[in-house]
């Protein structure tokens, strides 16, 4: 009886650890420039950012929806990616599948390694009152405007460092800009699995380098991950393969320029 009592507790405790309680939500709306050399090649992508003690998680809509009601409810999404911050380990996670989820992998980083600037200038933010800062990440220059009186020294992305939340952040040539539209308080706090156990390790320019093959040849990963893709017609092939390739090359202007 007490062995039984034991492994019950072990699983519990292991149940509580693999999930992460955050009690608000702070909703963007992104925009994005895909073509580096066509201006009007903008997208817009809704994307969240879940705050607890000590801890966030983020990414886009289509992401969350997808984790919590599977694929065929899920907005679609460009960016197949969570980002975890953990403060009392100064780290960021990245996780993400690729190829149809066949492939999980996951690499860390040092969480503040930006070196914001702020400045006087001050203005309004959907009732708040937010501050200017200016930094550089991964190749881009930023200006940011976070609230002092939302105490989350946090931001969409990986933005983070400042003392209040990032409100709206986008980069001097306003390739991506963030744009806060609702913050939420829940009512009870909410919990998310965040097990990353089977995520293998990598670095950043090895996940970058699968993300990348996947997306120049999506069917040959698919195929060589031993998913079935078959067309009723070589020419329907063809006419796949072409429209995948030249939405590949418009997709040439990431958020890193450069990794971090």
């Amino acid at each position: 009886m007490r062995s039984l009592f034991i492994l019950v507790f072990i699983l519990c405790l292991e149940n509580v650890v693999a999930q992460n309680s955050y009690s608000y939500k702070a909703t963007y709306q992104l925009e994005y420039q895909e073509d580096s050399t066509d201006e009007n090649s903008i997208l817009s992508e809704t994307v969240v950012l879940y705050l607890g003690e000590g801890i966030s998680r983020y990414s886009s809509l289509g992401k969350a929806v997808k984790d919590s009601l599977g694929a065929f409810e899920a907005p679609e999404t460009d960016f197949n990616y969570k980002i975890y911050k953990n403060y009392q380990d100064n780290e960021i996670t990245l996780a993400e599948s690729i190829t149809a989820d066949r492939y999980k992998y996951k690499y860390e980083q040092d969480l503040n390694t930006i070196d914001w600037e702020i400045e006087p200038e001050n203005k309004e933010i959907l009732g708040f009152s937010v501050q200017k800062a200016v930094g550089s990440f991964a190749g881009r220059s930023y200006i940011a405007w976070f609230a002092p009186e939302l105490p989350f020294s946090d931001g969409p992305y990986k933005f983070n460092g400042l003392p209040g939340l990032i409100l709206e952040i986008s980069d001097i040539k306003d390739d991506y800009h963030f744009r806060l539209t609702a913050f939420q308080e829940f009512e009870k706090p909410v919990t998310k699995k965040s097990n990353l156990d089977n995520y293998k390790l990598v670095s950043q320019e090895e996940l970058d380098q699968f993300r990348d093959d996947n997306d120049r040849d999506p069917i040959a990963a698919m195929r060589n991950a031993g998913l079935k893709i078959a067309f009723s017609k070589k020419e329907h092939e063809i006419e796949t393969r072409k429209m995948l390739s030249e939405k590949y090359e418009r997709r040439n202007n990431p958020i890193e320029l450069q990794p971090k």
